[in-house]
């Protein structure tokens, strides 16, 4: 079995969460890395779909929890144009089965560290354009 080369170029990320602390946070942190440029950060309420269809992130971190159950919603929208990449705090095994439903490509928790993060990162935008023959 062929290990997928993972693309080392600056990836371009949506992230959305409606805590604004938690996004300006990641900005920061993101951008610091060197290997992240966060094209834009959004909360649930926003119109993101069109953003990331304006955008074209090649990557949507998406917190999980949110009002009504918007965010599987989203989810199924915005994984028709980028990977989405589930960021939570915590994570129950049925909340995770209702994300990968909704087209989720994987998931990372708050509290895991910045490098694992832009490796998840790097990770799914490659399984994710590989499947797309991309």
């Amino acid at each position: 079995m062929d290990t997928p080369t993972i693309d080392r170029g600056v990836l371009s990320i949506l992230v959305i969460d409606n805590d604004e602390r938690v996004r300006q946070g990641l900005q920061r942190r993101m951008e610091r890395t060197g290997d992240i440029r966060v094209a834009a950060v959004a909360g649930l309420g926003d119109d993101v779909a069109a953003l990331a269809r304006r955008l074209s992130p090649d990557v949507v971190l998406l917190e999980l929890r949110g009002p009504d159950g918007a965010a599987l919603a989203l989810c199924r929208e915005l994984s028709e144009i980028a990977p989405v990449l589930i960021l939570s705090s915590y994570l129950t095994p049925k909340e995770w089965g209702q994300a990968r439903a909704a087209g989720a490509s994987d998931f990372h928790l708050k509290q895991i560290g910045l490098a694992g993060l832009v490796e998840k990162i790097r990770a799914v935008r490659e399984e994710w354009r590989q499947a797309r023959g991309r």
